[in-house]
Order: C-alpha cells, then sequence, then structure tokens
C-alpha cells in the first residue's frame, strides 16, 4: 500500500479499483468524492501550486470553514456508496490473492483522510484559529492583515499544506484509478 506522510499527518492512500470490473457505483463515488477535492481550495490548494503552499487570496476563517463542510460532505458521500459484501471477503485478481477487503474499499480511504488527516488538523485548529479571530484579533485591519497577526500562523499554514498535500494526492489517486476526467488540468481558456 502507499502510505505517504507530510509532516505530521500520514495516510495510506491504497485502495482496490478492480479493473475493468468495478462496479459503476465505486466510479460515481469517486467521483463524488474527486469533485469535493477538486472544488475546494481549502482542501487541496490551488491546481496550479504543486506545492500546496499557496495560501494567497485566502480569508483563513472562511477557508477553515469549507474544509469542515468538506468533513461533512465526505461523511454524505461514505453514507451514500456503502461498502458492499463483495469487499469484506478477501480475493483474487488475476490469480493474485490481493487480501483486498472492506479496508481496501474507497470508503475506508475516505475514513482514513477523515480519521488520520482532517479531523486532527481540525480539532488543532479550528476552534483555537476561530476563538482567536473572533474575539482577540482586531477587527479594525483588512481581514487579510488581521489573519496575519495569527500567533500560531506559520505552523497552522505549514501543517494546512500538508493536509493539502495528502488531500491533492487521493485526488490525483482517484483520477488515475478510475480514469476520471481531471478538470484541474483545463488551462483558463478551455
Amino acid at each position: 500500500m502507499a502510505v505517504m506522510k507530510k509532516g505530521n499527518f500520514s495516510i495510506d492512500i491504497g485502495f482496490v479499483k478492480l479493473g475493468a470490473d468495478f462496479e459503476e457505483s465505486d466510479r460515481q463515488c469517486a467521483w463524488e468524492l474527486y469533485t469535493e477535492l477538486a472544488t475546494r481550495i481549502a482542501v487541496t490548494g490551488k491546481s496550479e501550486d504543486r506545492d500546496c503552499t499557496d495560501f494567497s487570496g485566502e480569508v483563513y476563517a472562511e477557508s477553515l470553514a469549507s474544509l469542515f463542510v468538506f468533513f461533512g460532505e465526505a461523511r454524505k458521500i461514505m453514507r451514500q456508496f456503502p461498502v458492499c459484501s463483495t469487499y469484506v471477503r478477501p480475493r483474487k485478481i488475476l490469480g493474485i490473492n490481493t487480501g483486498a477487503g472492506i479496508e481496501n474499499h474507497l470508503g475506508a480511504l475516505i475514513h482514513r483522510s477523515m480519521r488520520d488527516v482532517l479531523r486532527p488538523f481540525l480539532e488543532r485548529w479550528q476552534a483555537d484559529y476561530r476563538y482567536w479571530w473572533e474575539n482577540i484579533s482586531d477587527k479594525d485591519l483588512s481581514p487579510f492583515e488581521r489573519q496575519k497577526a495569527y500567533p500560531n500562523l506559520k505552523l497552522m499554514i505549514s501543517q494546512w499544506s500538508d493536509v493539502r498535500a495528502i488531500m491533492r494526492a487521493i485526488q490525483d489517486e482517484l483520477v488515475t484509478m478510475y480514469k476520471l476526467v481531471d478538470v484541474t488540468k483545463f488551462s483558463k481558456s478551455d
């Protein structure tokens, strides 16, 4: 399995797609997740920023709210596309025992991303930043100047960049494994 580690976060991004035999519901699940990833800068960063370090133009309070909403949308996708019983048993693909059970279903990947990446980040930063933003920060400053004064800004942005890199890797893996159209590669003139 492919384990990705960035900073304090790591996730096994491996999952099993059953070759040409995967169910259309699996592909639909992949597209639903991809859509949420590809359309939320708060989750995967700007498409042209391969290092996921460009936070310019973002109001962090709004981006954190978007990240939290993504968490709920990912949960909804898990409910909408449940793991079917065929994933529970190990199987052979091309005569090779994959050992692929429920832990390798796309729904399990969504769960791991929530448990190992998003939840720890949100637990660490969302309430702390929101409290600072709403109660301590200088409301007379513009939002961009105001957020620069957050005392833990450098660490929060560093960890957020790591989260984005991992979520971007998941997004890219979905495109590859499910042969999805990668809308993030379209130029602005397309």
